[in-house]
């Protein structure tokens, strides 16, 4: 008896899980009728089969697939029931515009993420976003050390075309970090675009209702509700320092209020000594507690570091 017990207790449990699985990807017999795979989704009528998980945010999370003809993609999968009903308007909304940026951004750089294809099922409560597949991201490259000089500068001078080329399109970006870089064949590309919007060149930043990114590469204005493109200049600054020393400037402070505090009071940076003048220039040009005095991103392709090989 007991061993039954288990058994059935075992083969409930599988069912539960299964339910939860289809319904947490849309794949209830309403929602795709023609699918009998837990483990594929539809997106405009073309179909997706899951091949692992790459990834998991607060909002999302992002799947390795492949399509009808074997190519592989990233599919970030936005499950809308996560979040109580009252905000289902505004993150639906949040999906729609990264994909609309992510479409727009599509193509304009090889420094970009190419959008293959995006919906939302209300039916579902899901959104779907297949886009191209990276073979990491720079955090993984990072793991906590420093670089060597020549994967670092390898690294600098793309992030910068990657800054470049925002500039150019006109999208601030507002969360520029090593996770939201992915590698495709050699290739550095910008991802996550959640919390990007459009900003015109006679424009350099503006005042943001709400304060959010990721605390160690936020810049000091952020702080103060105004974003603009030079506070990605200051987030791939944190990068650089981050290659050169293996750790965001103000890493050593624990607490989440306390860091915050040091960065919008613009508490001084340590910079231990380098044998690279060229590099600690560079570094410290990106770091300008004041946004105005900090290069944009022509003036820091410019730059000696960015052009050297």
């Amino acid at each position: 008896m007991q061993d039954n017990g288990h058994q059935i207790s075992a083969d409930f449990r599988y069912t539960l899980f299964t339910r939860k699985f289809n319904m947490g990807l849309g794949l209830s017999k309403k929602g795709n009728k023609s699918l009998n795979d837990p483990k594929r989704f539809v997106v405009n009528g073309h179909t997706y089969k899951i091949i692992n998980i790459v990834g998991q945010g607060g909002e999302a999370t992002v799947y390795q697939c492949e399509d009808e003809n074997g190519y592989r993609h990233a599919a970030k999968v936005f499950y809308f029931s996560r979040f109580p009903p009252q905000q289902l308007r505004q993150r639906v909304d949040g999906f729609l515009k990264e994909a609309r940026i992510l479409r727009y951004l599509s193509g304009r750089s090889p420094h970009f993420v190419t959008l293959v294809d995006y919906e939302y099922k209300p039916s579902e409560n899901v959104g779907y976003m297949v886009m191209e597949l990276g073979t990491g991201c720079l955090r993984q490259h990072m793991q906590g050390l420093p670089l060597n000089d020549q994967a670092r500068n390898m690294f600098w001078r793309q992030i910068v075309g990657i800054l470049k080329a925002l500039e150019d399109a006109q999208i601030v970006h507002a969360d520029i970090k090593p996770d939201n870089i992915i590698i495709v064949d050699g290739i550095l590309k910008i991802t996550d675009l959640g919390l990007a919007f459009g900003l015109p060149w006679t424009r350099q930043s503006t005042r943001r209702p709400i304060v959010r990114g990721t605390i160690d590469y936020m810049a000091p204005e952020v702080f103060s509700h105004q974003t603009g493109f030079k506070s990605d200049v200051w987030s791939a600054g944190v990068i650089l320092y981050e290659m050169t020393y293996g750790r965001p400037p103000y890493f050593s402070i624990f607490d989440r209020n306390q860091k915050v505090a040091a960065i919008s009071a613009m508490a001084p940076i340590m910079f231990p000594p380098m044998f690279d003048p060229v590099l600690m220039d560079c570094i410290r040009q990106c770091l300008r507690f004041n946004s105005f005095l900090r290069p944009n991103a022509f003036l820091l392709q410019a730059h000696p570091y960015s052009r050297m090989l």
